[in-house]
């Protein structure tokens, strides 16, 4: 009687054992399928190249109409995170809208006049993903702009070391970046760049600005 009992015992042991092995492997597929159908979805996203241009960004002309355009923007460039945030200066506080591939990938930031939250008065692209109207992207070197656009302005902001690259009766003009040797002056405000002095600089930034 004891070996009858002892056989059905193990027989229900090793058919819990089939049964928990078999609920791993269909939680296991399960699993497999779900991080598939993200993968899946992930791949789909449309983030579509940003353009902007002298009086467009994308579809929209710039400056915008003064009235809040957050959710417009945000319609238009979903998948991307569109944000409306405030921003601080030595002046008063400003409004700026992000615009983000995720919300620690920046692709854009408009910035607003800090007497009228409307009013749109600077774009600055700060990504690859974006592109003006000249084909130049983040990264790209001076002469690629030069060979693009032509021959422009040095702009050398002393307090801060800023290095623009401008156009006259254009909106768009370039940030650049890269190892600068300055003259020796009693004055930074004296130093006066060349091409020369800048001829390796890249395009930190794309900036719009309203005119």
């Amino acid at each position: 009687m004891k070996q009858i009992i002892l056989y059905i015992f193990l027989i229900g042991l090793i058919s819990c054992s089939n049964n928990s092995q078999e609920k791993k492997a269909v939680d296991k597929e399960t699993e497999n399928k779900q991080e598939t159908k993200t993968t899946l979805t992930e791949s789909k996203l449309d983030y579509r190249e940003i353009l902007l241009s002298e009086n467009k960004l994308d579809s929209f002309s710039i400056p915008f109409p003064e009235k809040n355009m957050l959710i417009p923007l945000r319609n238009y460039y979903k998948p991307y995170w569109v944000e409306a945030n405030i921003g601080q200066q030595d002046g008063p506080d400003f409004t700026y809208i992000d615009i983000l591939k995720d919300d620690d990938n920046p692709i854009a930031n408009l910035y607003f006049d800090s007497e009228n939250k409307y009013k749109l008065d600077e774009i600055r692209i700060m990504n690859s993903t974006a592109i003006d109207q000249y084909g130049i992207h983040i990264g790209d070197p001076l002469t690629k702009i030069i060979s693009s656009r032509d021959t422009g302005q040095i702009v050398f902001e002393p307090y801060h070391f800023h290095i623009y690259y401008s156009y006259k009766n254009s909106n768009i003009l370039y940030e650049l970046e890269g190892e600068l040797h300055t003259p020796a002056v009693d004055n930074v405000k004296d130093i006066i760049l060349t091409y020369d002095d800048i001829g390796s600089h890249t395009v930190q930034s794309i900036i719009w600005r309203n005119k």
